[in-house]
């Protein structure tokens, strides 16, 4: 793994966000062999920041967990995270991003 770490101006945003909603946030969390851009220890749940090269997601971002897992690296951070792996898009909003994710924390609870 390697030692350096670029942080977006993306992932500042969203950790700022978490954050502002009552979580504790880690940013460039190392779960194996693996490298998550946040993580939400308190929920067990990793937010990735996908650009346009990662894959076309909705703009609430999807959900990952066990049920639609889609390759090694999810099954290894989910052993971890196991309440799941948010992946947003890089243009996603504050409010969009607020309201998927307190949906996701109710689904939590």
């Amino acid at each position: 793994m390697s030692e350096i770490t670029y942080y977006t101006k993306k992932q500042k945003e969203v950790e700022k966000w978490v954050f502002q909603l009552g979580h504790r946030v880690k940013s460039e969390v190392d779960i194996e062999q693996y490298r998550v851009d946040l993580g939400i220890e308190d929920l067990h749940l990793a937010v990735e920041i996908d650009g346009p090269s990662h894959r076309k997601l909705k703009k609430e971002g999807k959900l990952i967990n066990l049920g639609n897992r889609k390759d090694k690296r999810d099954l290894t951070l989910l052993t971890h995270y196991f309440n799941g792996i948010y992946h947003v898009p890089v243009d996603i909003s504050e409010e969009v991003f607020k309201k998927r994710f307190l949906e996701i924390v109710e689904g939590i609870k």
